[in-house]
C-alpha cells in the first residue's frame, strides 16, 4: 500500500516543471511579446499616418474656404507659437513654424478665423505626439510648434515658391501643405547640426522606406505619399533604383 507521504512526494514531482521546460515557455511568452508590440507599433504607425491624410483634407476644405471668401490663399507663418506670424514684425528666421523650425508654416489665423476648429489639426500626428517636451528656438511655446504643416502660400516679403503663387497658386499642381520638406541637415538650423534640432526626421514608411517618406497636399487638393522634400512617389523612385 502507497504511502500517503510518497503519494505527496509523486505528485509533487509530477506537477513540477523542468528548468528546461521553464526556459521554453519564458521564451514562447518573449517571442508572443514581441510579436505583439511589433503589431502594436504597426498598427499605431497606420492609425497616426491616416490621421495625418484627413488632416490634410480638413486642411483643403479650409484653404478651399479662404480662397472663396478672399480670393487669394492666406499668408505663410514665420514664427513659432498658436499666433499668425506673417505681419513685418515677424520675419526673423530661426524659429519658423514648419519643418523643425525651416519652412513657413500653415497660417495660424485659419484656426482663429474659424477655418479649421481644432487647433491640433495644424499639425502631423507623429510630431504633435512626439515633441510635446522642449520648447521653440526662440520663445515660451512647446517645441511641436515647430513641426505645424510646411506651407507654400503667399508671404509678404518672400519671391519664388514661397511668395511668388499669389492668386494662381490654386491653377497647378504645387504643394500646397506638407509634413515636413526639409530635412534637419539642409534646412535655417543645419549649423546647430547634429546636437539641435537634428532628432527629426520625414515621418513616414516602412522597411527601406522608413522615416525616409511624407504627406503632402497639392493644389489639385490630392493627399500624396511622396519621398521627403521632393514631388516623387516612392514607387517612381523605385523604378529607378
Amino acid at each position: 500500500m502507497i504511502s500517503t507521504r510518497f503519494f505527496r512526494v509523486y505528485m509533487k514531482a509530477v506537477r513540477a516543471f523542468t528548468l528546461i521546460e521553464l526556459l521554453i515557455v519564458v521564451a514562447i511568452i518573449g517571442i508572443l511579446a514581441a510579436i505583439g508590440t511589433l503589431n502594436l507599433r504597426q498598427a499605431t504607425e497606420r492609425a497616426l499616418k491616416s490621421s495625418d491624410a484627413a488632416n490634410l483634407h480638413t486642411i483643403a476644405t479650409a484653404l478651399q474656404s479662404y480662397y472663396a471668401d478672399y480670393n487669394t490663399l492666406p499668408p505663410a507663418d514665420r514664427e513659432a507659437g498658436p499666433f499668425p506670424s506673417h505681419t513685418p514684425d515677424y520675419q526673423n528666421v530661426g524659429n519658423g513654424p514648419a519643418g523643425g523650425g525651416s519652412s513657413d508654416g500653415l497660417p495660424w489665423l485659419l484656426v482663429e478665423q474659424g477655418y479649421i476648429a481644432n487647433p491640433k489639426t495644424m499639425f502631423c500626428p507623429k510630431y504633435l505626439r512626439r515633441y510635446q517636451g522642449g520648447k521653440t528656438l526662440r520663445g515660451d511655446y512647446a517645441r511641436y510648434h515647430n513641426f505645424r504643416y510646411a506651407y507654400s502660400g503667399p508671404h509678404p516679403t518672400a519671391t519664388g515658391e514661397g511668395g511668388g503663387w499669389g492668386k494662381n497658386i490654386m491653377s497647378g499642381e504645387v504643394w500646397l501643405v506638407r509634413d515636413l520638406h526639409v530635412a534637419a541637415d539642409a534646412g535655417w538650423n543645419r549649423d546647430r547640426y547634429p546636437d539641435y534640432p537634428a532628432d527629426y526626421k520625414y515621418p513616414w514608411g516602412e522597411g527601406e522606406w522608413e522615416n525616409q517618406l511624407e504627406h503632402a497636399l497639392y493644389a489639385d487638393f490630392a493627399v500624396r505619399t511622396v519621398v521627403g522634400g521632393t514631388d516623387d512617389p516612392p514607387e517612381t523612385v523605385e523604378e529607378t533604383r
